[in-house]
């Protein structure tokens, strides 16, 4: 079986320059979900609201502030065995999420809100990475130990996280999934954005 519409549509979204995490997410969700949302932007803006004004606060604050709105605002629970998980569109419906989802979610949420953020992997786990001048915070369904140091914590643009998210589905969603999953990591660019963090 070939490329479909949406599958065709994402490949071209998926190669654009300086992408944002939120767009790259919804042409995966699209791409694979039978009953894709048009958009996961409209819940990820309503679901923002509580934390506009955070950005006054300290970054310790503003990352508490940000992992209430994904426990308790949102109730996003971490889950790593069903794959539909991986697919925003059913992490945000469901409540049931990858942890790339929450790191993605998280930054959505941030990015909204007016606070500096980024995904990030430290410790080889997804995080959402709130930013000050002089401090920064990990919010994410995992714990770490100590404070890491900034060498620590990578980056990761909307490319690399598709990336990710497409290399967990070819393992482990159905036949079909994986090999749309396939498909689309040959459109994505080699490596990621030039940026240094992602938006």
């Amino acid at each position: 079986m070939g490329a479909t519409p949406r599958e065709s549509s994402a490949a071209r979204l998926l190669r654009t320059p300086g992408l944002q995490h939120d767009r790259a997410q919804a042409a995966l969700a699209a791409s694979f979900s039978v009953t894709a949302m048009e958009s996961p932007g409209s819940l990820l803006d309503s679901a923002s609201l509580p934390l506009f004004g955070i950005g006054e606060l300290g970054v310790e604050e503003q990352a508490h502030a940000l992992a209430d709105q994904l426990t308790n605002g949102l109730c996003l629970s971490p889950d790593r065995g069903d794959h539909r998980a991986l697919l925003i569109d059913h992490a945000l419906k469901q409540r049931a999420a990858h942890p790339l989802q929450i790191a993605v979610i998280g930054h959505e949420l941030a990015r909204r809100a007016g606070v500096p953020s980024f995904v990030a992997v430290c410790e080889g786990q997804p995080w959402t990475v709130v930013r000050g001048e002089e401090r920064m915070a990990l919010v994410g369904p995992s714990s770490i130990a100590g404070r890491p140091r900034p060498g620590e914590v990578r980056a990761r643009c909307a490319h690399q996280v598709a990336r990710a998210v497409l290399g967990e589905l070819r393992l482990v969603a159905p036949p079909d999934s994986a090999r749309r999953a396939a498909r689309l990591l040959q459109a994505l660019p080699c490596g990621g954005c030039r940026r240094r963090q992602a938006d």
